[in-house]
């Protein structure tokens, strides 16, 4: 069974109808929200503005970026859980949207980054080599170099149901070669409204569940030296 998985970096785009904001406004914005949401630095780029926070250990960060159509949140390696990022989200969206005359959120795309690590095999290539494409070492031979498999791709369509899709990657990570990295990223078009932001966070903790509760024990099941 793979280790307990880890969340690494939390990303939602919030895509809304082109419009102009002035720095007054956002700087507006950015005062109201950088005491509860951390956010430390107001820096003017040349899609709009960009709010951030570094770490001062590490190479974790924080950034909010606000462009003409659309309001972009990341957490990188900074240890925010879901529920922490969802409620961030929230908070700043309750706050910029009235204030810049948002009306509704058109689309909204949730990514989920995760790693863990598998327990019978000594790093992420065996693992995806040896138990998820079942590959043996001398058919590898026939390439005429050395060669790793790197990862794969599951794609998960908007249905009835479930109206929102998940494009999920599975691969080595780079920072770790031991390591499973993990991707989700969830696409929501429903519209929503200021008045209906608790479909934001719900969207958030949709993503990072499918991954948690579906994605991780799915590769579990390949943990194994009899699965070869």
């Amino acid at each position: 069974m793979l280790s307990e998985p880890r969340t690494i970096s939390l990303l939602s785009e919030c895509v809304h109808l082109p419009a102009k904001h002035s720095l007054d406004q956002l700087r507006e914005v950015y005062t109201n929200v950088c005491g509860t949401c951390g956010y430390e630095n107001f820096i003017k780029t040349p899609a709009g503005v960009r709010l951030e926070r570094h770490e001062s250990q590490g190479d974790g960060f924080s950034h909010l970026n606000f462009a003409g159509d659309r309001i972009q949140f990341t957490e990188d390696h900074v240890g925010s859980s879901t529920d922490q990022f969802s409620k961030k989200v929230r908070t700043v969206l309750a706050e910029a949207m009235p204030r810049l005359r948002i009306p509704v959120i058109l689309v909204q795309q949730v990514t989920v980054r995760v790693i863990c690590t598998p327990n019978s095999f000594k790093n992420a290539a065996e693992f995806l080599a040896r138990s998820i494409f079942r590959i043996r070492g001398e058919d590898f031979d026939l390439l005429g170099r050395p060669t790793s498999v790197h990862g794969f791709r599951l794609v998960f369509p908007a249905t009835k149901d479930q109206p929102h899709g998940f494009n999920v990657r599975v691969e080595s990570y780079l920072r770790d070669h031991r390591s499973i990295y993990v991707e989700n990223v969830g696409t929501f078009k429903t519209p929503i409204q200021i008045k209906a932001l608790d479909v934001i966070e719900r969207n958030i903790e949709l993503t990072s569940e499918f991954v948690v509760n579906n994605v991780v024990p799915f590769l579990s099941r390949y943990d194994r030296r009899d699965s070869e």
